[in-house]
């Protein structure tokens, strides 16, 4: 046995291999085998396995009688030695020669999925260049080879560790001391206007004694968020740091919001939110950075975006073992209309978030904000005590979290 070489004259040809995406086919080609077989040697048919004639001639037979002949040079050639629409059980070859051997198994699913592929293509509205990309990525999603973002160790650690009523400020103060760029953003932090105190914070313990465990625990991952949104590529890193802006603004607009409109929820909770909004789009943008022939142009991306970015992000908070509330916000965040009865949630905070930045630029999907439930819920375009439009108060408050995530 011997592995099958990277290339050959029939590697795109053989039937019916041939159907399958090129990622897909290289994984088949890396289980398979290579028989390299002496004059007269017979073969058998197996169910378990597809049979192709590389290189030599054979002789197919028939309860031992031989019905055909032929060489690797023959269209033949490019189908199965043997097919279940075929009596031939056996074949010996009449010359030295070469026998690809495929995993049938592993084939057919490979097939199962291509078609179930094809099928979700079809239904979306996309051109023969985005058909491709958005299979391509698809195929890498289900075969899990989409490279899912790390976040630091700490951060991850101390996410699990809050969780445990065992933990106080002292192992989570050690936690953050294993990684050094961490300690050095939370005691930044506790020491900007937004958590302004008396007193200069200058040690990592003095840092989340004055945050508290659960704003140590969110700022945490929210000020490791950053070292996610990286790219190889000069096209690609310019659409990830576009998007990064993007999210830090809508992350500083909902941190406003919750301070100053939702009591019952946890500012820094609402920071993540927006944080990590857009987090499945990176595998998406690091896949297309790997393999940059397979993008056209930036706008390829948008369907695939809108299609996959859900469970991409399923799988993200899967691996991070975050709650489900996080996949509806992902899920919701776009849902411009929703009119949810009750106080107001995450969910609701992030869409007025959105929709905010989006009318600041120009770019809202309404005329007019007042026509949406969610910023009537928040109270959003109301004027405060003093005179002041909300937003208008808020905008110092939205600025420093921007400037502060930025540096962090």
């Amino acid at each position: 046995m011997a592995e099958v070489p990277g290339n050959f004259s029939q590697r795109r040809k053989l039937k019916p291999l041939n159907e399958l995406l090129e990622d897909d086919l290289d994984y088949l080609y890396s289980e398979s085998t290579l028989q390299r077989l002496k004059p007269r040697t017979l073969i058998g048919a197996e169910p378990d396995k597809l049979l192709y004639l590389l290189e030599g001639e054979v002789s197919l037979l028939s309860g031992g009688f031989v019905t055909e002949t032929f060489t690797h040079l023959d269209q033949r050639a490019l189908q199965p030695l043997f097919n279940e629409s075929l009596e031939e059980d056996a074949a010996v070859l009449t010359s030295y020669g070469e026998l690809l051997e495929v995993d049938r198994g592993l084939f057919d699913a490979l097939y199962s999925q291509a078609q179930a592929a094809t099928t979700e293509t079809s239904q979306l509205d996309l051109s023969e260049a985005e058909q491709e990309l958005f299979q391509h990525l698809l195929r890498a999603f289900m075969n899990k080879k989409l490279d899912l973002p790390a976040l630091p160790e700490a951060a991850l650690k101390i996410r699990k560790a809050i969780n445990d009523p065992e933990v106080g400020s002292k192992e989570i103060t050690q936690i953050v001391q294993t990684d050094p760029v961490l300690s050095a953003r939370l005691v930044r932090v506790a020491n900007s206007p937004l958590y302004g105190t008396w007193r200069e914070i200058r040690t990592v313990r003095d840092a989340v004694r004055r945050l508290g465990l659960e704003t140590t625990k969110n700022l945490s991952f929210s000020l490791s968020v950053k070292s996610l949104f990286s790219a190889r590529t000069s096209l690609i890193r310019s659409f990830i740091t576009d998007l990064y802006a993007q999210s830090v603004t809508i992350a500083a607009i909902a941190y406003v919001i919750a301070v100053n409109r939702t009591p019952q929820l946890d500012p820094e909770q609402a920071l993540l939110c927006g944080l990590i909004q857009n987090l499945g789009l990176i595998p998406i943008l690091k896949y297309v950075d790997e393999h940059p022939s397979r993008l056209q142009s930036l706008e390829m991306l948008g369907k695939s975006f809108d299609n996959l970015k859900v469970p991409v992000s399923t799988l993200i908070f899967n691996e991070w073992n975050f709650d489900p509330d996080f996949i509806e916000i992902v899920e919701q965040a776009e849902n411009w209309t929703r009119g949810r009865e009750g106080p107001a949630d995450y969910v609701d905070v992030l869409i007025a978030a959105r929709l905010i930045y989006l009318h600041e630029r120009d770019q809202s999907p309404v005329r007019f904000l007042n026509e949406l439930p969610v910023i009537n819920k928040l109270d959003l375009l109301e004027f405060d005590d003093d005179g002041q439009f909300f937003l208008d108060k808020a905008r110092q408050e939205i600025e420093d979290m921007q400037r502060l995530l930025q540096r962090s």
